[in-house]
């Protein structure tokens, strides 16, 4: 019999979630709608909803209490709070199955989820940061150097530690290739293309389909890359804030920022109408999300209204 895909990390994650909203009492009729809204989004949604409710009817036996007072025991935690960890760690951990990833004898994958920018130090000295929704494969030999971005954007400062330090370093995303020559650079995974931003040293971008098309960036320069061509050099000469840590607002619109902030912090993060088009401007750490949201509550005539800890709604005061 063959072995089903694995779930990818945003399915995984997502279904986690919801999990653990219903774990929290029942849904209101908001929730069961936003549920039933996610679950037919996406064919892969439904799978994996589908596939928590038969592994919780495989653990029903399972003896709660005494994997509750195994928790609490190391973490202190309240029994719904060490009920919810249990059902994760077996619905997600032990059996395996929807955080399953190939593994390869040479690559390891990175994944960066709802949390803010990981950098990554590789044994060849390189330096990686994954944004959020970010995930990388590593492959690391003598001859060859292949970073593999599988889903969102990756700021890499490029090493030369031995052994590595004559295997040229590319990374490869389903446009093409870039190669880096004593490097730090962004590459970005859009929907038909990749953006790639240079700010030291020199790339060459190679498309998958026109290998002869390479184009050489300079620092400051910019470009976008398909199969076939890589396009004219643009004006980049910012390194992103996020790379940093940071996010950063000018006279941008409530809803806006929201958007921005919920890519780095798991659940629901909502602006209601009645406040969307307040404006806002600073610069905001990623690392706390729940402290920006406090800050944005004394800043603006607003109030963070909090259903659980992965349902938020920013609303009128």
């Amino acid at each position: 019999m063959s072995r089903p895909s694995p779930f990818n990390a945003r399915t995984t994650r997502e279904a986690a979630q919801w999990l653990t909203e219903t774990m929290d009492g029942p849904l209101n009729p908001e929730q069961e709608q936003a549920l039933h809204r996610w679950r037919m989004a996406d064919p892969e949604n439904e799978r994996a909803w589908l596939h928590i409710h038969a592994l919780r009817q495989r653990l029903s036996g399972l003896d709660r209490r005494a994997g509750y007072q195994s928790l609490s025991k190391d973490q202190g935690s309240s029994r719904r709070s060490a009920i919810k960890a249990l059902a994760l760690l077996g619905l997600f951990g032990c059996a395996g199955q929807l955080l399953y990833r190939s593994q390869s004898t040479a690559g390891i994958a990175y994944n960066n989820g709802a949390s803010s920018p990981r950098t990554l130090h590789l044994d060849d000295g390189s330096q990686l940061t994954l944004d959020a929704e970010t995930e990388v494969v590593v492959y690391l030999t003598a001859e060859y150097r292949h970073l593999q971005l599988n889903s969102g954007r990756l700021m890499i400062n490029s090493g030369h530690a031995a052994p590595y330090a004559a295997a040229p370093l590319s990374v490869l995303t389903p446009q093409g290739s870039i190669r880096a020559l004593g490097t730090r650079f962004l590459v970005e995974l859009l929907d038909t293309s990749t953006r790639v931003s240079l700010f030291e040293g020199s790339v060459e971008l190679q498309p998958q389909n026109a290998p002869l098309n390479t184009l050489r960036l300079k620092p400051g320069e910019r470009s976008r890359l398909d199969t076939w061509q890589a396009s004219a050099n643009t004006p980049d000469a910012l390194e992103p804030a996020w790379s940093k840590g940071l996010l950063v607002a000018e006279d941008m619109r409530l809803d806006a920022f929201a958007r921005q902030l919920a890519r780095y912090r798991p659940g629901v993060l909502r602006c209601s109408e009645d406040v969307a088009g307040l404006r806002i401007s600073g610069v905001y750490p990623l690392s706390d999300s729940d402290a920006v949201l406090h800050a944005l509550s004394h800043a603006l005539p607003i109030q963070v209204q909090r259903r659980s800890r992965y349902w938020i709604t920013l609303s009128a005061r």
